[in-house]
């Protein structure tokens, strides 16, 4: 039985609920043909109304208490005081399991109430469905069928370009929202369009006079308007100079690499590098996608970045486990004790898990996801699909010793 659990998050009660439970068919043959492991048991709320079953994932803090098999959902009061503010309908209960591999979330799998074997992704697998629930999902009374259809699909664990949304960061807005003497490169650009459209906005009697002198009179322009557009040219200068500055700083840290550790709507940590790149890309079926770096905007100041990829991943129930945690542990510590300061200096800043906090519109650094000093950043992948799906990954970037 432990073959099929990823060795990092074997835990005795995860074994036997697994053990007991009907979609174990399943998980043998997915184990066996796609090096598939179960990391977590989770479960699955189903609601009816209007004669129709509707299914989201159930929400918990603490995952680990759902690998035990006699966990009830309907006697959490975490669960049922959130599910009751929802809807006051009743709710029936499936489990489920996630599955991953190298790591990294790919499919949860299920029996539900009709006795149908469950198979469902992180993206539309189906073109027709009954609802989101359903277009993600494949089903049947029978694993083979279950199986012969991912064939007939040509499905692979990170297979296609939608098997990675949860591991392809926005570059973008990493490099936009660093900050350098509190100022960001958007700031920084914003401030240098500014300056660029001021010559031409104020003053206009000063800029005819230099128009008449260049195309009509030729006669010289005066001191004043010589020494206004002067300081203007300084200034913009300057404030291309500070681009240039900032963005100095943030490609040190691209330079330098990250670590990326993951949290998703279950058990345990993503651990992974990071790499930047552009252009294509090969999936572990040997099939290849391409990405374009989206900032061909920036090219006019010479700013250049590609995608961010995470790769190289590993899941772990404890951080402790890594090789190299002792490397990481002085940065998360630093880390700990600045959310600490974060959620006290506002009621409604949340931790919800060690080293991570709650997204909401005031990050902790000025509003922005980055922690300069620490070489920290927060990225949150928010993938299409069913509320509260384990595919979704918040990622904490951390700048690798140097």
């Amino acid at each position: 039985m432990k073959n099929y659990i990823e060795n990092s998050m074997y835990i005795a009660e995860l074994e036997q609920s697994l053990s007991q439970s009907k979609v174990l068919p399943l998980v043998k043959d997915l184990c066996y043909k796609y090096d598939l492991r179960v990391s977590q048991r989770l479960m699955i709320s189903r609601l009816k109304f209007d004669r129709i079953w509707h299914k989201e994932y159930t929400k918990l803090k603490n995952y680990d208490k759902v690998n035990d098999i006699n966990y009830n959902p309907k006697t959490d009061d975490e669960v049922t005081k959130r599910e009751q503010q929802q809807s006051e309908q009743p709710r029936e209960y499936e489990e489920a399991f996630l599955m991953n591999y190298k790591g990294i979330p790919q499919a949860v799998v299920y029996v539900d109430h009709e006795d149908n074997f469950g198979f469902q992704v992180s993206y539309t697998i189906k073109d027709r469905g009954s609802d989101t629930w359903d277009r993600h999902t494949i089903k049947s009374k029978k694993v083979s069928q279950v199986l012969k259809t991912l064939r007939r699909k040509k499905w692979q664990p990170l297979g296609n370009r939608e098997a990675y949304g949860g591991l392809k960061l926005d570059t973008k807005d990493m490099v936009m929202e660093y900050s350098v003497d509190n100022i960001n490169l958007a700031r920084a650009i914003s401030n240098y369009d500014t300056a660029k459209s001021d010559l031409t906005y104020d003053n206009k009697n000063k800029l005819a006079e230099v128009l008449e002198s260049l195309y009509g009179s030729k006669k010289d322009i005066s001191h004043n308007t010589n020494e206004h557009f002067k300081n203007k040219m300084k200034d913009i200068d300057d404030r291309r100079d500070t681009i240039q500055s900032v963005y100095k700083e943030v490609r040190s840290e691209l330079d330098n690499k990250f670590t990326a550790i993951g949290i998703c709507r279950g058990g345990g940590w993503i651990v992974g590098d990071v790499k930047e790149h552009e252009g294509e890309f090969k999936l572990e079926n040997g099939d290849t996608v391409h990405w374009q770096r989206d900032n061909n905007d920036l090219d006019k100041f010479g700013i250049k970045f590609n995608n961010l990829i995470i790769h190289n991943t590993q899941m772990v129930r404890n951080l402790e486990q890594l090789d190299f945690f002792d490397s990481l542990k002085p940065i998360l510590t630093m880390l700990k004790v600045r959310l600490e300061d974060w959620v006290n200096k506002n009621d409604r800043h949340e931790i919800i898990r060690d080293y991570f906090k709650h997204k909401d519109n005031s990050y902790h650094n000025n509003g922005s996801r980055w922690i300069e000093d620490l070489g920290c950043y927060y990225e949150e992948n928010h993938l299409f699909g069913v509320d509260g799906n384990p595919f979704s990954i918040k990622w904490l970037l951390m700048a690798k010793p140097k």
